[in-house]
């Protein structure tokens, strides 16, 4: 093996995946606070920081709340733009970007409204039909890849299979919906905060 000069460390979102879900659903901040007592308890003062859709709102609260310690953030995503931004303090590529966003939101984005204002109504539902659950996460992957349709030219049968196995055999996904609801609690002023 090659020492690289660094470890990765990859925690499991509380309440995805293999991880408990939380005895109350906790917003992307409260994971960002339960990860950096993470990075103490294993010995590191000072990381990077990398995440992807939820994870990129834990990652922002990383920096935000823990600036002496976050080295450095990557975001694979920079998030939708909130609603209520004022056109006109916003640059001609910002704009551009919240258009964008509002077109990806009115085509995709019904699902996060239903996760995030009632979530336990499809959760319920998905946990209880495989057949249920295999459409809802396959229909997502489908969408939002560049696949263009062809789902197996991104995907193996196995990656899929996995990924479907994950949420049925640990009943998450309530757990999962629950995080966004949690999110749509955030108080404003956190979200006007800049990294």
């Amino acid at each position: 093996l090659v020492d690289a000069g660094f470890d990765v460390i990859v925690p499991d979102m509380p309440g995805y995946g293999f991880s408990d879900a939380p005895p109350q659903p906790i917003d992307a901040r409260a994971v960002a606070g339960m990860w950096a007592t993470l990075m103490t308890d294993l010995g590191y003062e000072r990381f990077a920081v990398s995440g992807g859709d939820i994870g990129t709102h834990v990652v922002r609260y990383l920096a935000l709340d823990h600036p002496e310690r976050v080295v450095a953030v990557h975001r694979i995503d920079g998030g939708l733009a909130w609603p209520g931004l004022d056109p006109s303090t916003l640059s001609e590529a910002e704009r551009a970007f919240v258009a964008e966003t509002e077109r990806w939101r009115t085509d995709e984005g019904a699902y996060a409204m239903m996760h995030r204002t009632k979530p336990q109504t499809a959760a319920v539902g998905l946990n209880d039909s495989p057949a249920g659950l295999a459409a809802w996460i396959v229909e997502k992957l489908r969408s939002w890849s560049d696949c263009g349709g062809g789902l197996w030219s991104v995907y193996t049968r196995d990656e899929v299979l996995a990924l479907l196995t994950e949420y049925w055999a640990t009943a998450t996904i309530g757990s999962a919906m629950r995080m966004y609801h949690a999110n749509a609690a955030v108080p404003v002023a956190q979200l006007e905060r800049r990294v």
